[in-house]
């Protein structure tokens, strides 16, 4: 099956699902299989240098979906935990630089050895207040992932899509949304939450799949091959008038990440266009980047 390029102007891979590649090597990848989304993962970011990913990125004309992750603000000592702050700034700057729409937030589990996780949530909540004011003035908005409550006590305390709409209410525009399938579709308010969001707190979509016999933390299925209902769920998108990008993001230590990147990408490709195509008439899509 082949797709028009157009039904791919709001697809972007998401780096983790390529971990063999190197930056350079996925911006050149991805562009190889006629994509110009890509969301970029930090440590790769590091490895390549800010400056010449973003040189990069726009030789290769790449739009970026999202910067990949924040450093975890779980610490509980007060120095430990003012790094932590600094070093989300320099995250922030690095997204600015490479024209990242967001950063995504994942904020840490459960610090070593303690179990107040009410105590984690509200050191997140002062973590994302003292960052909102660099964001804006970056342009770069705090992306609110909220992970499935299986990483909870290790990843992060943020595990609600209602959590993460309350947060965005508070912090107004220097939060959004970041939506994944895999952590949101089990959840009763999952539509709900995305009607109460609306299309414009909605920065970024993650397309992946649940599959029924998950063997592990990083155990993501490719679209198709889980029981996540993706029709049912770009129609509540489509409802919204949802015009943002999505994002394939997989891991897969077990399988797709074993696979040659290329097949992954391919495939990746084949199943996800069915939802991903523009909304609007031909000719009038909105140009990432």
């Amino acid at each position: 099956m082949s797709f028009a390029a157009e039904d791919l102007s709001r697809f972007a891979i998401n780096q983790i699902t390529t971990p063999k590649w190197s930056l350079p090597e996925a911006i050149e990848g991805y562009a190889r299989h006629g994509l110009h989304g890509i969301a970029v993962w930090r440590h790769f970011l590091n490895d390549y240098g800010v400056s010449a990913a973003a040189r990069h990125l726009r030789q290769a004309d790449m739009w970026v979906a999202s910067l990949c992750t924040s450093a975890w603000v779980n610490e509980l000592d007060s120095e430990a935990f003012r790094r932590a702050i600094e070093a989300n700034k320099r995250i922030l700057d690095a997204a600015a630089k490479i024209g990242a729409p967001c950063v995504v937030m994942v904020i840490g589990g459960l610090a070593h050895g303690d179990k107040d996780i009410a105590g984690q949530r509200s050191r997140v909540r002062d973590a994302l207040f003292e960052l909102a004011p660099h964001a804006a003035a970056r342009g770069v908005k705090l992306g609110l992932e909220p992970l499935h409550p299986m990483y909870a006590a290790d990843r992060s305390v943020l595990n609600l899509i209602s959590g993460a709409n309350d947060l965005c209410d508070e912090l107004g525009d220097a939060a959004a949304l970041v939506v994944d399938v895999y952590h949101c579709w089990w959840d009763p308010a999952f539509e709900s939450e995305l009607r109460r969001a609306g299309r414009d707190r909605i920065i970024t979509f993650h397309y992946c799949d649940w599959l029924v016999l998950t063997r592990n933390l990083r155990d993501r299925g490719m679209v198709g091959d889980g029981v996540v209902n993706f029709p049912r769920i770009r129609g509540w998108l489509d409802d919204l008038g949802y015009e943002g990008p999505f994002e394939l993001e997989i891991f897969s230590e077990l399988d797709w990440w074993t696979r040659d990147p290329d097949e992954a990408v391919r495939i990746g490709i084949e199943r996800c266009a069915p939802y991903i195509g523009p909304l609007r008439p031909k000719g009038s899509e909105r140009r990432y980047g």
